[in-house]
């Protein structure tokens, strides 16, 4: 009977220690991952507005196929603003004239289909990770000067290339960082906009579930 006891004593020991020394978090690669973040958004290739934004925001889902790779589909949004000082503006055919501030204003909604590759021990408390998205964004672009105002909207084709890292907190939620860089094909002639192009830097919390 002592020594059943002195083995039992053993096992019991040898847990309790196996599950002091694992990770106390690692994340779930059978699980669906859902992602949610506030996005910083930096213009960067058009002369009509170049003025950062932290109006933004993105939400994401991730399907595990391996321990290295996720599959899913991401949404994101930004709305860009900028003010203009007084200043004559003239028509293209030069037989009118205003004089007034504007304020312009370009929102983009890009939705993609994305691949992630995390790098390393598939157990370990810190995943970096790169990745890619493409699809379709949407984009209102908008110059309000006086009592009126000009809008136009159009799609474009997107891609969003972007790194990051995810940092577990527990079983089933972590906090990431990422950084991306979103292109699309939108444009806009009476604008000058041939393209719209943007930094994105988000940071948010991600849910693994089963």
């Amino acid at each position: 009977m002592k020594k059943i006891l002195f083995i039992l004593a053993m096992i019991c020991g040898a847990q309790i220690v196996a599950q002091a020394q694992a990770p106390a978090y690692t994340i779930h690669y059978t699980r669906d991952i859902f992602m949610g973040s506030w996005e910083i958004g930096v213009p960067t290739n058009n002369d009509f507005l170049n003025k950062t934004s932290a109006a933004g925001g993105r939400f994401e889902y991730r399907h595990m196929i391996n321990p290295h790779v996720s599959i899913g589909v991401g949404l994101s949004w930004n709305s860009f603003e900028q003010h203009t000082s007084r200043k004559t503006y003239y028509s293209k055919d030069g037989g009118s004239a205003i004089t007034t501030d504007v304020i312009k204003d370009i929102y983009t909604l890009p939705i993609t289909a994305g691949v992630h590759y995390y790098f390393g021990d598939p157990h370990a408390k810190i995943k970096p990770y790169v990745g890619i998205g493409i699809g379709a964004q949407y984009s209102e672009q908008d110059v309000y000067f006086n009592i009126y105002n000009i809008t136009y909207d159009n799609w474009g084709f997107c891609v969003r290339p972007e790194v990051g890292v995810i940092m577990p907190f527990n079983e089933n939620v972590g906090g990431f960082v990422s950084a991306a860089y979103n292109v699309s094909t939108n444009k806009n002639d009476d604008f000058n906009i041939s393209s719209l192009k943007h930094f994105a830097f988000n940071i948010g919390l991600a849910f693994s579930v089963r």
